[in-house]
């Protein structure tokens, strides 16, 4: 039997998990089918231009400004199960970990051992990773981020292995803290968010909220994908 057509809505919602998962376009699945046709014919014709004048630049603002349109009109999350968590002090006063769901680790460190899977190896293997216990990679503050990469089975990490910063911006950071923004903890840490739900709720996070305390970390910037 011949594989049912693709329709535009299965296209569009395939950047944010799917046949054509990519983080750069991921935006296009939480658009309605014309906003986001739109939004694919202005970054070709920009594509189109830049082949005529050798320019990415209005390439690159095409897909920023769909980006932009995409996101613009979400609103602040509702948390109804958690507690509120004031800053203890000022934030200049305050010792800052980084901790990002986006899968990354030291390239000497692969928390899947040195024969782990690529990155497109790992994308047919979500059902194995949302089945398995999440692994807490140590990275320390002091890490460039030419020796950080990144594998996750329910995004195309491609982009994080090309610019660790946009899950992990430990380098940002390190300039912040630099400037006297906060005091920046010695050790950050990353782990792959498309994991165990069950065990990282009841057993592995309070297991690490309990390792960032002894660490004298006061305050924690959490990043998704």
């Amino acid at each position: 039997m011949a594989e049912h057509p693709m329709t535009f809505e299965d296209f569009r919602k395939s950047f944010y998990y799917g046949r054509y998962s990519d983080m750069q376009f991921k935006f296009l699945a939480r658009m309605d089918d014309e906003p986001a046709a739109d939004a694919v014919a202005g970054v070709l014709a920009r594509l189109g231009e830049a082949l005529d004048t050798g320019d990415l630049a209005a390439v690159g603002q095409a897909v920023y400004e769909a980006q932009v349109a995409a996101y613009a009109e979400d609103s602040a999350p509702t948390v109804d199960d958690a507690p509120f968590a004031p800053l203890p002090g000022e934030l200049a006063n305050l010792r800052l970990a980084l901790m990002s769901a986006g899968g990354v680790f030291r390239v000497d460190d692969d928390p899947m051992g040195p024969d782990g899977p690529t990155q497109q190896e790992s994308l047919t293997m979500i059902k194995d990773f949302l089945r398995g216990a999440p692994t807490l990679s140590v990275i320390p503050k002091d890490t460039p981020d030419s020796a950080i990469t990144a594998r996750h089975p329910g995004y195309d990490a491609r982009t994080a292995q090309r610019d660790p910063g946009t899950v992990f911006p430990l380098a940002v950071l390190r300039e912040m803290a630099a400037e006297g923004a906060f005091v920046l903890a010695e050790d950050h840490f990353a782990f792959t968010g498309a994991t165990s739900q069950v065990r990282l709720r009841e057993q592995v996070a309070p297991e690490w909220a309990q390792r960032l305390r002894a660490d004298g970390v006061d305050a924690c910037l959490l990043v998704a994908t």
